[in-house]
């Protein structure tokens, strides 16, 4: 490697470092306005009660139903088998160890983050008799199905941009996975399981860990390319 790539891979991987890192911390200053909100009742938490009341107010028996469906895709086992389903078809594709690595460790912290700040803020959902069932035991804040959904979506759109050569694969992955994540939020809220607040921190909560984990890949495959190798080449033949 001549000094000018060896140059160039640092410069990549310092800017990587940065913008991720800043990202991050942005994020995490959303996070803390709607926890102060959240306790508060101020800024976006007033509109708390207005939204529950708004989408209580369009449901029908079939939309109840359709919606109820789609909810239950960020489940636990429906999430898992997506997730090996689309693992199994990228890795065969690209034969890269971080198909496999990455939506785990994206899934576990996501799964670990929800859990802990869940019992950290131990938020009431709204009442069970304007609620959609089947109910839900755990607290509300902040929405596990969209934090979750949000950054295990997230992982997937990034490996398919990093990886995909077609710009319109790379496309259609990001914006699968943001109106996956959209409208698992959306249908948290119409089914009167979760508050705004509790919706919005499960977006930047998502996001934020999808930043943090996408940050340290390229921090450290820009750094060292040959952490994350692809398929070896095949031996010529005479």
């Amino acid at each position: 490697m001549n000094p000018t790539e060896t140059e160039h891979r640092t410069t990549g991987w310092q800017r990587s470092i940065w913008i991720g890192a800043l990202c991050f911390v942005a994020l995490l200053v959303v996070d803390v306005l709607i926890v102060t909100w959240m306790r508060t009742g101020s800024g976006l938490a007033q509109w708390d009660e207005p939204v529950h009341q708004a989408f209580l107010d369009t449901r029908t028996p079939t939309g109840d139903a359709l919606v109820t469906g789609f909810t239950n895709l960020g489940q636990t086992l429906p999430m898992e088998i997506l997730g090996v389903v689309l693992c199994a078809v990228l890795y065969l594709r690209f034969r890269r160890w971080s198909i496999w690595g990455l939506p785990i460790l994206t899934a576990v912290g996501s799964v670990a983050i929800t859990e802990g700040a869940k019992l950290l803020f131990g938020r009431p959902r709204p009442p069970y008799a304007e609620a959609v069932p089947p109910y839900e035991p755990s607290f509300s804040f902040p929405s596990g199905h969209t934090l979750n959904s949000t950054a295990i979506a997230g992982i997937f759109a990034y490996l398919a941009v990093s990886l995909a050569r077609r710009t319109w694969i790379k496309v259609a992955a990001v914006i699968a996975a943001v109106t996956w994540s959209i409208l698992m939020g959306l249908s948290r809220l119409y089914l009167g399981h979760h508050w705004l607040t509790d919706v919005s921190a499960g977006w930047v909560t998502g996001l934020a860990w999808l930043v943090l984990v996408v940050t340290i890949h390229q921090a450290v495959t820009r750094r060292d390319p040959d952490l994350d190798p692809g398929p070896r080449p095949a031996p010529a033949t005479s």
